[in-house]
């Protein structure tokens, strides 16, 4: 029977050594399982952006935590004996830049802010690790939720824009629905109840506006028949223990039809036309 490991608060390095499909390798398999093999074994660099994306979800969602993980620099530059010796005493934290350490503070301040966003955010547990067996592949999965209470779950991400139309948009390109179905996959694994999902869109700069989303359940619906058809691939690909990329046959190339000249369209036949003036009488 599938049991939840943990409900807890786990540091990040230790979710990731637990064995198990999670999210970020699994939506590589939409590109190709060659994309989701390379990915098991080839996490991605940690960027600014994804830095950054980090501080502030410790210091949304564990605010108590954030000092004793985060630390700023301000000196002049990365280098010499100044930065080597911080470095050094700061070595078991994130180093962040001032103006990082403060946008990380001024959207936790915004999130606290807004009414509803702190209200879904005020009870429950952060950072929660689920690990489940998947009822329909029997393949062990894991997971880290933003925030749940009770059985809500609610994601936090950071954003340029939380217009509904554009973040909306942002959502589908970047597949949190299927994200959020994952997970939601994990909670009723776990003797967890259907219950409403919700994401907290923050703005990553100034004014730091703030948005809830609830996920429809078309949506999320729309999400797990992804997760299922991810979770298939993998598992076919492993009892065949192959691998392949996009193409294993020739593919016509898609070509985008403005490349290509329209009926109407003289400009390379060398025929020159000359304006020629009008006077009204």
């Amino acid at each position: 029977m599938a049991t939840v490991v943990k409900e807890r608060r786990e540091t990040f390095p230790a979710y990731r050594r637990t064995r198990a499909v999670n999210w970020s390798t699994l939506k590589e398999m939409a590109r190709s399982p060659k994309h989701y093999h390379y990915r098991l074994t080839h996490p991605p660099e940690e960027t600014p952006g994804m830095r950054l994306g980090r501080a502030i979800h410790t210091a949304v969602l564990e605010p108590d935590a954030f000092p004793l993980e985060y630390v700023v620099y301000d000196g002049p530059r990365r280098a010499g004996k100044e930065w080597e010796e911080f470095a050094l005493v700061n070595v078991r934290k994130t180093i962040l830049k001032v103006d990082e350490y403060q946008t990380a503070l001024d959207v936790r301040d915004a999130v606290r802010a807004h009414k509803l966003a702190a209200r879904l955010l005020r009870r429950g547990r952060s950072e929660v690790t689920l690990t489940w067996m998947d009822p329909q592949t029997r393949m062990r999965c894991k997971g880290r939720l933003d925030h749940l209470r009770g059985d809500v779950l609610t994601d936090l991400k950071s954003t340029r824009d939380v217009d509904a139309r554009t973040f909306g948009r942002l959502c589908a390109n970047m597949e949190y629905h299927a994200q959020l179905a994952f997970y939601r996959r994990g909670l009723i694994a776990t003797a967890h109840k259907p219950a409403p999902v919700y994401i907290v869109a923050v703005e990553s700069a100034a004014p730091f506006d703030v948005a809830v989303f609830a996920v429809d359940e078309d949506v999320l619906e729309a999400g797990d028949m992804l997760v299922a058809k991810l979770l298939h691939q993998v598992k076919t690909c492993r009892r065949l223990r192959r691998w392949p990329g996009r193409y294993e046959s020739e593919e016509s190339l898609d070509f985008p039809r403005w490349g290509l000249p329209s009926d109407t369209d003289l400009t390379g036949l060398g025929i020159a036309f000359e304006a020629r003036g009008v006077t009204a009488s």
